[in-house]
């Protein structure tokens, strides 16, 4: 082999492994609600790595936000064509995946008050509407 082709190599072996690191996303399961004749299809992705959930209307992004450290909880406000869009997230996976003690308290805790769900529950004009799940 070559001096080309083992760097090639070693490129795309190192590309390979450090693309596995990466968390991959979740992603919620699309949800359809009906308010004032609009069809409204809600959906959402949570990126771990960067703890930041963005919830789609029709697949536009109209709400994101990002987790601060050891706060399981997000409120999202935004509006979607003159309707106002809100969304009360739980992500106890924020929590539960640090590593150590904090990590194993935190989804302890969670599990007995049954808060170990990554969720967000969406309002549309301040009426609840659907629960998406990642």
């Amino acid at each position: 082999m070559n001096r080309i082709t083992k760097a090639i190599v070693i490129a795309l072996a190192t590309g390979a492994l450090l693309s596995g690191c990466a968390t991959p996303p979740k992603t919620a399961v699309k949800k359809t609600y009906v308010s004032e004749g609009q069809s409204l299809v809600f959906g959402g992705v949570y990126l771990p790595d960067e703890k930041e959930v963005t919830i789609t209307v029709n697949d536009d992004p109209v709400l994101k936000g990002r987790f601060s450290p050891f706060t399981p909880t997000q409120n999202l406000n935004g509006s979607y064509k003159k309707l106002q869009i809100s969304a009360h997230c739980y992500f106890g996976t924020v929590l539960g995946s640090r590593g150590g003690k904090v990590g194993l308290i935190a989804g302890i805790v969670q599990s007995a008050n049954n808060k170990s769900a990554d969720k967000c529950d969406v309002s549309v004009n301040s009426k609840p509407a659907e629960t998406l799940f990642f």
